[in-house]
């Protein structure tokens, strides 16, 4: 166990799936210096209050590299060191001492797609082959964990006439909202029984880096809310959302770029199977037609992935494209949901499925052993070795 140690971590998301969410020991939750508010791109690295430092045993940063002088881990979802600035080519080097020095006693990827980018970046960034060997060997992976109710599991509450899906996602774009209303509205001009349940803050256009600048483009989809098959929610409590999830057939994260998919976790914990595109870790842990439902990703041309360039994103050329993208993902969609809509013993074979798989990967009964065990460790690996660390979820397939 890991009694009578501090832990510095940021407040936030991120870190409230991805850290420990049982534990025995003090966790000091604190903000943390944004200094992407001070420099484009600038979100691979950050500073915590000294104050709290100075009391803390160790530092469990996510994403940005704590430049305070704390032994700490860091965890991560998809790049290390974030360096998507233009000025990156400046500071790298120095966050990548960091990595290597003494002080850094653990890296935990998120998921294998994580440290599969992360290994893919060592080499990209020329770093010689003993300082590869030596951040591979400080790195493990941890999937994100959700506590889940064993004695009392939540019963499907859904409606045997209407078919019923949630959304949930402030990036309204980025993470299939407008495919969602879009579903919504095939659902109606083919009658359908299905009714879109959508929970967003309807960002999009701008500085989102997977949409066109001009999000005035994507306005027909905000329109499509107030179809009458369409519910839409700004904002709820978490309470509320899952309560959502728990009448839902599926949650849809038709997103076109994202790292893992929280939304995910917190509907397969309540026995909801996702509808999702195969893309970032999604395919590690949704198998089609077996927990849950995957369609084909969104690709930029040349690219395994959706990646536009800035300028790019200003064009009536990206702009078609991506409207294309959102139709097609909603077509497929509806053909996925209507083979399945007379199968309900197929279905219901998917939410049992649904739930194994959170259980198998995401139960944070697993991720407080494998904390408690990362946490010691790292408070006593003064010697360079790294050892492997069980359980990580992820090794437990």
């Amino acid at each position: 166990m890991a009694k009578g140690i501090r832990i510095l971590a940021p407040v936030g998301y991120p870190w409230e799936f991805t850290g420990p969410r049982i534990r025995d020991y003090e966790t000091m939750r604190r903000k943390f210096i944004p200094f992407d508010r001070l420099g484009r791109g600038w979100d691979g690295f950050t500073i915590f209050n000294p104050v709290d430092v100075v009391r803390c045993d160790l530092i469990h940063a996510f994403n940005r590299i704590p430049l305070n002088g704390t032994p700490f881990i860091i965890g991560f979802e998809s790049h290390l060191p974030r360096t998507f600035s233009p000025d990156a080519k400046y500071y790298t080097p120095y966050l990548y001492k960091k990595l290597l020095s003494e002080k850094c006693r653990r890296i935990v990827a998120i998921s294998n797609f994580a440290k599969q980018n992360f290994v893919a970046g060592l080499h990209a960034d020329g770093l010689p082959e003993q300082d590869r060997e030596l951040l591979i060997s400080k790195t493990t992976i941890r999937y994100p964990n959700i506590i889940i109710d064993s004695v009392t599991p939540p019963k499907f509450q859904g409606s045997s006439e209407i078919f019923e899906l949630t959304f949930v996602g402030n990036h309204f774009g980025r993470k299939g909202g407008c495919v969602a209303a879009r579903i919504a509205e095939l659902a109606q001009e083919r009658k359908l029984p299905l009714r879109v349940n959508i929970v967003s803050k309807l960002q999009m256009g701008g500085s989102i880096w997977t949409d066109p600048v001009d999000g005035k483009v994507l306005e027909r989809y905000v329109k499509m809310l107030t179809l009458p098959n369409v519910s839409y929610f700004p904002t709820l409590p978490n309470r509320d959302v899952l309560t959502l999830f728990d009448r839902s057939h599926f949650s849809l994260l038709t997103t076109f770029s994202d790292t893992f998919g929280f939304s995910v976790i917190e509907s397969m914990s309540r026995g909801t199977p996702a509808l999702c595109t195969a893309q970032g870790a999604l395919p590690e842990f949704v198998s089609d037609g077996t927990n849950g439902l995957m369609i084909a990703p969104a690709l930029t041309p040349g690219l395994s992935h959706w990646g536009p360039e800035t300028d790019e994103r200003k064009t009536q050329k990206f702009e078609k494209s991506y409207q294309d993208e959102i139709e097609r993902m909603a077509i497929e969609s509806v053909r996925k949901i209507e083979a399945i809509f007379n199968d309900h013993q197929g279905y219901m074979a998917m939410r049992t499925a649904a739930m194994n798989t959170c259980k198998r990967l995401f139960d944070a009964r697993d991720a407080a052993e494998f904390w408690n065990d990362t946490y010691r460790t790292a408070l006593a690996g003064r010697s360079g070795k790294y050892p492997t660390l069980v359980p990580a979820g992820v090794e437990k397939r």
